[in-house]
């Protein structure tokens, strides 16, 4: 096939790289090594026990609500209320575990498999446009320190992400052949993403102004209507329910765990977007791709990652739109998406699916920049930069292999609670106590409910964020038992200034575990006395 007839993507133009003629030539046997490299070092990071942020352990429970026949149900809370917030995509991916009864550890199979799809689809994306930088992408993402840990946290940012990718190969397999049935498998799955995670919403945006650009509004249309269409049942369905989805009102507060700061206005809005781009491309960003910086503010230093990083990501992605690829505008789009979000809720978590696209693009414009200030000798300074970003990316997954492998051995010799910090150790202590020492059907409220669940077995509740006293107290009746757990801040701000004072008049201290402690207090009902 000549390659006159396709007009060069984003580093097509990287050919005269010495190895681009084996990467072109052996590019599948390549990958199959990359392939081998994530599971290996999944396997050696593996973490078979829960995250402790309690999106997972909804995910878990909202799956056996589906298998229970009880739609989405929240089933860990007193109520049994639906569940308006999270899209039942990722619920619905679990259910074979829910049905089968399988071990908590089983559910990690589903992102595990998404993250090896991820890097396969990312391949069959971008080979396109240089095998060379494809490759180059896939193996960073492969050994990528983030990449390897969201493998194996039942949370769903890694099918949300082999969704994406999925949409825009089935998008460009239609632009290559023309055949429909590749056109409308990419809008299913662009509508599946949505229904994974609504930041699918982004692609909805990408996709149809990629198609108008290049004179397909038509296309466009369809795609746009067919995309909103599919959207029409879960938005009637949370309607029903006299909701939003829970997204739109955190969305206008201006800080979802401190309602009281109330909502926010146009102003707050305004300076929300700048506070959020600024924390995106100058550490959110380099974080992802730099992990040796995790954990570490802009700082001083964030002009310099405007330079190092988000330049030439930029510049890779602009190319990109310049060559007709829609990667650049979902890039864009997403970015666009991401800083309307509160603050609070800014972190590596919700950049996690733009990271191959951030791979790509970096190396892409690194090429450019490169070829430009350093003419023949370009080669020689991308085989630098490439270096540092590999020490960058292993350095990290080499200090976390043995502290991870001792974790795994002592979990094999049955210490559950390995490798968890104090204070969630005695959170999970805690739980296990209430779980063997309460009637199946008490009621708890604890700052992590769907996590407390996973744990007790218990029905569970979250107190107020509130400084009102008398509210966080007309909240806590209802419950059997309090859980004061030192695993986050709002117990010091609002649960420990309300039921301290009341001690042996409305609660009662039955349980301490660990060290820093968590405390169960048992709520003393009318009529008891104290006793």
């Amino acid at each position: 096939m000549s390659g006159k007839r396709r007009k060069p993507g984003p580093g097509a133009s990287a050919a005269g790289f010495p190895w681009s003629g084996l990467a072109e030539k052996h590019g599948g046997k390549i990958l199959t090594g990359v392939l081998a490299l994530y599971a290996v070092l999944s396997l050696l990071l593996f973490d078979p026990k829960p995250f402790v942020g309690g999106d997972n352990a909804a995910y878990a429970a909202l799956s056996e609500s589906l298998v229970q026949g009880k739609g989405l149900t929240e089933i860990w809370s007193p109520e049994q209320r639906p569940h308006t917030q999270y899209p039942f995509g990722f619920p619905l991916m679990l259910a074979p575990f829910a049905l089968l009864k399988l071990p908590y550890a089983w559910y990690k199979l589903a992102p595990w498999l998404a993250g090896l799809a991820g890097i396969l689809l990312s391949w069959l994306l971008l080979k396109k446009h240089g095998a060379l930088t494809a490759l180059a992408a896939c193996l960073f993402l492969a050994m990528n320190p983030h990449y390897l840990e969201f493998g194996h946290w039942v949370l769903s940012e890694l099918p949300f992400l082999a969704l994406m990718l999925l949409s825009l190969w089935l998008l460009a397999r239609w632009e290559e052949t023309g055949w429909w049935p590749w056109f409308l498998a990419a809008v299913l799955a662009a509508a599946a993403s949505i229904h994974v995670r609504s930041a699918g919403m982004a692609l909805l945006a990408a996709i149809p102004l990629h198609l108008v650009l290049r004179g397909k509004i038509r296309w466009a249309a369809i795609f746009l209507a067919g995309g909103a269409a599919l959207m029409v049942p879960w938005a009637l369905r949370n309607a029903h329910y006299g909701t939003s989805g829970g997204y739109l009102e955190q969305f206008l507060m201006l800080d979802p765990y401190q309602p009281g700061l109330g909502r926010a206005g146009l102003g707050e809005l305004v300076s929300r977007v700048g506070l959020n781009l600024k924390l995106y491309l100058t550490s959110v960003w380099p974080q992802l791709v730099f992990p040796s910086m995790s954990g570490r503010g802009p700082g001083g230093a964030w002009f310099l990652w405007l330079v190092l990083l988000t330049g030439p990501v930029f510049l890779g992605a602009v190319s990109g739109v310049r060559h007709g690829w829609a990667g650049g505008w979902l890039l864009l789009g997403y970015l666009a998406l991401s800083v309307l979000w509160p603050v609070a809720w800014t972190d590596r978590r919700f950049a996690l699916p733009l990271l191959p696209f951030l791979l790509f693009f970096l190396f892409h414009g690194y090429r450019a920049l490169l070829s430009i200030a350093f003419r023949q000798a370009w080669r020689y300074a991308a085989a630098v930069v490439l270096a540092l970003l590999a020490i960058a990316n292993i350095v990290p997954v080499l200090a976390q292999l043995g502290p991870n492998m001792k974790m795994q051995s002592e979990y094999r010799r049955g210490d559950r609670l390995a490798g968890y910090d104090p204070q969630w150790r005695s959170f999970f202590q805690a739980a296990g106590w209430v779980k063997s020492n309460t009637p199946g059907d008490a009621i708890v409220v604890s700052r992590k409910p769907q996590l407390f669940h996973l744990a007790s077995g218990r029905s569970s509740y979250c107190y107020p964020f509130t400084v009102d006293q008398d509210s966080v107290h007309r909240a806590l009746k209802n419950a059997d038992y309090v859980m004061v757990e030192p695993v986050s801040g709002t117990a010091q701000r609002y649960l420990i200034p309300a039921v301290q004072p009341q001690i042996d008049r409305l609660y009662r201290v039955v349980h301490a575990a660990g060290n820093p402690p968590t405390y169960v207090l048992q709520v003393i009902k009318e009529g008891t006395h104290g006793e």
